[in-house]
């Protein structure tokens, strides 16, 4: 998630062609959302076979099954950043104020634990990793201070503080193995890599990327099978893909600026969903009609590269 001042501070760049040309001649299409002011948090759930992502400031859950169109919403009764499937049952939802309990079937918010307690912070991105635990960052809402924390949610609800401070916490995704966890510090344009260790300690925290010019910040992340990472360009218009070592192998741009995540999803985990935002946008802008957009990346475009399972929340 990007606020206001940052947005005026990147500089957004120009988008020249029109959805529909991206649609038919590159292998990307606009599912919905387009107008949102900040889609985020694509997820693909194996249980529900289906695409989930959020407009946070909306306060909106989007669920769409890709193959029949269908969708299905639900609206939060705080802005909500996140969501995963958890091991009993539903869903978990990260909400601004803390992580809750989501019933798709009927709509309810049970309130799980909160990370922090504070007025000027809220919740911004999360993911669970291969073990079941939650990885999920907050920031500061006004934009001002490195206020913000990254946080590990073990299975017991438990709370460990694992780094900060941030003041903007974004994008946590990990190796296959499980070794390595990658964070994003959007305010400094700035991508860490840690060691993980089998109880969940980070260590040996290293610049992994650090965005400049016309890059824009990195916001969400994700990871491929193959074991590249995968960068949202807030600002850039465009995802790209980095090696373990930190080296860029590719990018795809993108009929939005501000780009704010993505997610494998299909059955085969070979389609790749971005989110986008369309917060601050002058009325001028060339974007303005598709931006807040959940994007499909098709197969073709992807040089072969697939996604990992999601691990359901353990708690």
């Amino acid at each position: 998630m990007i606020t206001r001042r940052h947005s005026l501070a990147l500089g957004l760049a120009a988008i020249a062609f029109p959805l529909h040309s991206v649609a038919t001649e590159a292998g990307i299409r606009g599912l919905g959302g387009a107008g949102d002011a900040l889609g985020e948090g694509p997820y693909w759930s194996a249980a529900h076979k289906r695409l989930f992502w959020v407009n946070i400031s909306g306060q909106t859950i989007y669920a769409l099954d890709p193959q029949s169109g269908d969708l299905k919403t639900w609206k939060t009764p705080r802005p909500v950043c996140f969501l995963a499937d958890r091991k009993s049952g539903g869903l978990i939802a990260g909400l601004s104020d803390g992580v809750y309990g989501f019933d798709p079937k009927s709509g309810a918010f049970t309130l799980l634990v909160q990370p922090e307690k504070r007025d000027d912070t809220r919740l911004n991105d999360g993911k669970v990793d291969a073990k079941g635990r939650l990885w999920t960052g907050t920031m500061d809402t006004k934009w001002k201070e490195k206020v913000g924390a990254f946080y590990r949610i073990d299975a017991d609800l438990s709370v460990t503080k694992a780094d900060g401070p941030y003041l903007c916490a974004n994008g946590p995704t990990f190796s296959a193995d499980g070794r390595t966890l990658w964070h994003t510090e959007t305010y400094d344009k700035e991508v860490f890599a840690f060691d993980v260790a089998p109880d969940g300690a980070l260590s040996n925290k290293r610049l992994f990327v650090k965005f400049d010019g016309d890059m824009g910040a990195p916001d969400g992340m994700t990871t491929d099978a193959q074991g590249g990472v995968w960068i949202a360009h807030y600002g850039g218009g465009r995802v790209s893909r980095y090696t373990p070592e930190g080296k860029l192998d590719f990018s795809i741009a993108l009929p939005a600026t501000q780009i704010t995540s993505m997610a494998f999803g299909g059955a085969k985990l070979d389609h790749l969903y971005i989110s986008s935002a369309a917060q601050f946008l002058p009325d001028t802008a060339p974007d303005k009609g598709v931006a807040g957009t959940l994007f499909e990346v098709s197969p073709a475009r992807l040089r072969g590269h697939t996604g990992l399972p999601a691990t359901p929340f353990a708690g």
